[in-house]
């Protein structure tokens, strides 16, 4: 009985393995095939008649080594702007070099006409004088295109601001620029200088009017826009008089809007430290007879800082009293 057992287990034993045997083999086989080595693969066929194209697909990769999915992001085109002017270097002169030049300007350029050193240059300046009524301002006879017309200048200096702080201030800006466009038509050679109006004395600024340095500064910084480092140059004489408050020195001004009679040669003195080089510095030939602004009495006094004949429309116009006074050399300033 034993025996029988063992015959039957047997024999199913072989049934099970000659069933199960070829699925194992064909597993085998599969296994074997999958293993194979790389380097039994066939190499790629390159298709010579499309060449182009694989060498687009080959340099698009090398753009983009990680796949068509992926974009690049394009390289920033840098851009270049151009470098602002450079600033204008000023020169030492002497005062020939200002023996071309015209002075346009309110009271403070007339004590530049009357004590300053610079005699040879012509000036066209008068007491209250303003952008806004250059145009019908008469001197001596001569209106400024009469001024403008009669030679041709090398330099131009303009100083106008300190009688129209109480103006509109959109309107004074362009009635100067009315004014500077005037001067470069009559004038389209000449290096044009705008001078700074000068501040006042703190004690002049304590009165309560409009002549504030604030409202100086707000004026200067306009008509500073108008330079161009080329051929129109912004001076700011308030250095050398100013102190370390930003307002003019006591000491220089007995009526804390002009300096005294002796700071007018100091002015000329620093005029000549800050000057543009020119090529030709000859001076030009003098067309007319006309001569420099003269003035029958130099120590009179100023008729007024501001002009009260005004009528023009949104211009505020406020005459102060006692505003001049003797300076230390019996100059009624």
């Amino acid at each position: 009985m034993k025996r029988l057992r063992q015959f039957i287990y047997t024999v199913l034993l072989l049934l099970t393995c000659l069933v199960a045997s070829p699925i194992i083999f064909k597993q085998i086989w599969e296994s074997s095939k999958a293993a194979e080595p790389a380097s039994s693969k066939k190499p790629p066929v390159i298709d010579i008649h499309n060449k182009n194209s694989d060498e687009e697909a080959t340099s698009d990769l090398a753009e983009n080594p990680f796949g068509s999915e992926f974009t690049t992001i394009p390289a920033t085109e840098e851009v270049t702007t151009e470098p602002p002017p450079p600033e204008p270097v000023f020169v030492e002169s002497d005062p020939s070099y200002f023996d071309d030049a015209l002075f346009i300007g309110d009271s403070r350029t007339v004590g530049l006409n009357e004590y300053g050193t610079l005699k040879n240059a012509d000036y066209f300046c008068s007491v209250g004088l303003a952008s806004y009524k250059i145009d019908s301002e008469y001197i001596n006879g001569y209106s400024i295109y009469d001024m403008l017309s009669s030679r041709q200048y090398g330099k131009i200096y303009v100083m106008l601001g300190i009688n129209e702080c109480g103006n509109d201030f959109n309107y004074t800006v362009d009635s100067f620029s009315s004014m500077m466009d005037t001067i470069r038509e009559y004038q389209p050679d000449a290096i044009i200088y705008i001078m700074s109006s000068l501040h006042v004395t703190a004690i002049r600024q304590a009165q309560g009017d409009t002549i504030t340095n604030e409202n100086i500064n707000r004026l200067n910084e306009a008509q500073s826009k108008f330079a161009d480092g080329q051929t129109i140059f912004y001076i700011d004489v308030n250095e050398i008089f100013d102190d370390s408050e930003g307002n003019l020195m006591a000491e220089c001004s007995n009526d804390g809007v002009h300096v005294l009679a002796k700071y007018y040669q100091t002015w000329c003195e620093w005029l000549c430290l800050n000057t543009v080089p020119v090529e030709n510095s000859d001076e030009n030939e003098i067309t007319t007879d006309m001569t420099t602004t003269e003035y029958e009495d130099p120590y009179a006094p100023f008729d007024a800082l501001f002009d009260p004949d005004n009528t023009t429309d949104n211009v505020i116009n406020e005459p102060t009293d006692n505003i001049y006074s003797y300076d230390e050399y019996g100059l009624y300033y």
